[in-house]
């Protein structure tokens, strides 16, 4: 882990907006005033179990508010017939988030499931659709998602120099390409995929594009149809505090709370499965808007568990 940018308050080391309690300038600053190791790792690893009690008793206080006290210990389980998709927007070249969705959470949730993933960066998108080629149920797409695509197609992607983990389309340096950029919108219209009639999860981390595809989904009207949002967005705030707060503004505005999920997080076992229920918060909550809608239509509803 890395220090934030010194232009952050002073605040954020205690509770950052995104990262919240375990947060690299906390990280690194215990780094830096305790150079034992064997010291230090076990306060870095308290900060972490903190951070996920916590991370827990909000994934537990939401899904009592969306479905109630009653479903706190429920489990998803959908069936063959119930659609489910999942995005994943900048896989990197390992795709471990990917990985751990389509191998692990989705099957256990969903009687079938399909994982769109996107990633910009030519090198990554080659190394990652290797290791994806042929598996059920993945389809990969190298593309740059934007809100407005330019007239030319193509948007210049910067590289930072770190095995395109850091990539970004809004910190310029000496070194790009030029990828193909769509609205994400647009993408899904063109493929006749309608989110109103599946369970949709969306995970991103595209290094402070996020605010332009979260606009295009609330201007396409297709924000409210998406179950649960996933990722660490706290890219904006790494370079550009007051837009930062202009996007935190944007999601309170407009409902949307994400929930951790990125590479940090898979590493530990304990943080995974207080996503893992979360997101089985947002398939519960996207069955039971199916249910409602298929009975408003005179249709067969779906199961809730």
């Amino acid at each position: 882990m890395t220090a934030g940018p010194t232009s952050w308050p002073v605040s954020w080391m205690f509770w950052h907006p995104h990262q919240q309690l375990w947060n690299l300038a906390l990280v690194t600053a215990v780094e830096r005033a305790i150079p034992i190791s064997a010291v230090r790792k076990p306060i870095v690893g308290m900060i972490m179990l903190i951070d996920t009690f916590l991370l827990f008793a909000r994934a537990v206080a939401r899904r009592s508010s969306v479905l109630g006290v009653t479903k706190i210990f429920a489990r998803a389980r959908t069936r063959d017939d119930v659609r489910v998709l999942y995005l994943d927007l900048g896989t990197h070249k390992e795709g471990a988030e990917l990985a751990l969705m389509t191998d692990v959470i989705l099957p256990r949730m969903c009687g079938a499931f399909e994982a769109f993933g996107f990633e910009a960066n030519q090198e990554s998108f080659r190394q990652v659709n290797e290791k994806f080629f042929g598996k059920r149920h993945v389809s990969l797409f190298h593309k740059a998602l934007c809100n407005a695509a330019p007239p030319q197609g193509k948007i210049r992607l910067y590289h930072d120099g770190r095995g395109g983990t850091g990539d970004s389309l809004y910190r310029p340096t000496d070194f790009f390409e030029d990828v193909e950029a769509v609205r994400l919108s647009d993408w899904l219209r063109e493929r006749n995929i309608v989110l109103e009639d599946r369970i949709c999860l969306l995970r991103m981390n595209i290094e402070g594009a996020e605010y332009d595809v979260l606009q295009d989904l609330v201007e396409s009207g297709l924000a409210a149809h998406i179950h649960g949002y996933y990722g660490m967005w706290d890219d904006i705030s790494k370079s550009d505090i007051h837009r930062d707060a202009q996007f935190r503004a944007f999601l309170s505005k407009n409902g949307i709370r994400s929930f951790t999920f990125n590479g940090r997080d898979v590493k530990w076992r304990v943080r995974m499965k207080c996503i893992e229920y979360d997101m089985s918060t947002s398939v519960l909550a996207g069955l039971r808007r199916l249910e409602r809608r298929a009975a408003a239509a005179g249709g067969r509803a779906a199961p809730t568990t």
